[in-house]
């Protein structure tokens, strides 16, 4: 059995979501595993700082953090090594000698930087795992004591060439999900339990964790479709759009939602899903292959999660609420578009991401402790 610890952060809730789904798959293969949320866990100041101007940048100037995102792809704006050197990696380095893990994995970029400078500055042996978890590889990713690299997709191996990194680090067996997105449902047992009808088309609209877009205007524009509708609406920390979704009263039934842990299901009954492109998100919607339309990314990693699904038939796009309910028009009344997109998802998914992760680091650290023992 073997002791490893996962490292995530809070800086968007699909870093945790896969740190959750590497726990539970290493669990059965009789693995004990604790996730860290780094930041959090070095310095719950510096965490509460750098996570309310991410969330007010994204509100407030979107445009901003795509340049921030797209002129770092090119060069860093500062070494983070010196600055995790210098600020923050001594707390973690208490932690890592009081657990002794055999091995580590991370989540996000920052955990895989400390880490990393952790491990050059003490010569650790324990081998480091960074799982990427957006249809893209951003520089912030790549540092130096990584053992391997998980990314999404085969087709990555592009930006692999441009870094000039070794192809044999990187490993594309997917973006880890909960294993409940794989198990088979019953349709029907749970078009019961969440209350939709028979002759009711299902909607999600989903503005990912902060319930980022112009929802009420998309619920206006859908009082115009002349078929039977269910809209759910996950609202995430928005609470402000979730009063007003509540108060107002809608020809089609909408629902509102906070934070769910059944995602599954509400996938499982959807004819479709209007979303931002977050990775987690996105590789959990394509398991269920669930027709997507994209709506409003954020400049940054969503908009590269976008063009991949767009370049790979697995997604619609829309800009403005009117071609967005265009799209969702067409697709209720266009099956062979919806099987097509359907069968596209099933081509690039990999829903058994986690699993094979696991397995294969699993297989590595058998080869290392083999290696060890030789020498």
């Amino acid at each position: 059995m073997k002791k490893i610890l996962i490292f995530s952060a809070s800086i968007g809730n699909g870093h945790n979501q896969a740190a959750r789904a590497m726990q539970e798959s290493l669990a059965e293969y009789g693995n004990t595993s604790m996730i860290i949320d780094t930041l959090e866990y070095i310095s719950p100041t510096f965490h509460k700082i750098l996570l309310e101007s991410y969330m007010n940048l994204l509100r407030l100037s979107p445009k901003m953090w795509g340049r921030i995102y797209h002129n770092t792809e090119k060069t860093r704006f500062f070494d983070m090594n010196v600055l995790m050197n210098k600020l923050l990696a001594n707390k973690l380095k208490k932690l890592i000698s009081s657990v002794q893990p055999d091995a580590f994995i991370a989540t996000h970029p920052f955990a895989s930087c400390m880490l990393s400078v952790l491990k050059g500055r003490n010569g650790w042996r324990e081998p480091i795992y960074t799982i990427i978890t957006d249809y893209t590889i951003h520089p912030s990713w790549i540092n130096h004591h990584i053992n391997y690299y998980f990314i999404a997709h085969e087709q990555l191996y592009y930006l692999v060439d441009i870094y000039r990194h070794d192809y044999q680090k990187f490993k594309p067996l997917g973006i880890p999900i909960m294993k409940k997105f794989c198990e088979p449902l019953v349709k029907e047992r749970i078009k019961e339990k969440l209350k939709v009808q028979p002759d009711q088309k299902c909607i999600i609209l989903s503005g990912g964790g902060l319930g980022l877009g112009s929802m009420e205007q998309v619920l206006e524009g859908l009082e115009n479709i002349d078929l039977p509708l269910k809209t759910f609406v996950l609202t995430g920390t928005n609470e402000k759009l979730y009063r007003k979704i509540t108060a107002r009263s809608y020809k089609h039934e909408v629902v509102p939602l906070r934070f769910i842990n059944n995602f599954h299901e509400y996938l499982e009954v959807s004819d479709l899903i209007v979303t931002k492109s977050g990775g987690l998100t996105t590789a959990e919607v394509m398991s269920k292959q669930v027709p997507m339309i994209i709506y409003n990314p954020l400049p940054g990693q969503e908009e590269r999660n976008s063009h991949f699904l767009l370049n790979n038939g697995c997604a619609l796009h829309a800009n403005v609420s009117e071609q967005l309910i265009y799209f969702i028009e067409e697709l209720m009344h266009n099956p062979t578009k919806v099987e097509y997109m359907k069968k596209m998802a099933q081509k690039v998914a990999k829903p058994d991401a986690a699993q094979r992760i696991a397995e294969f680091i699993m297989e590595d650290m058998k080869s290392l402790s083999a290696g060890d023992v030789i020498n």
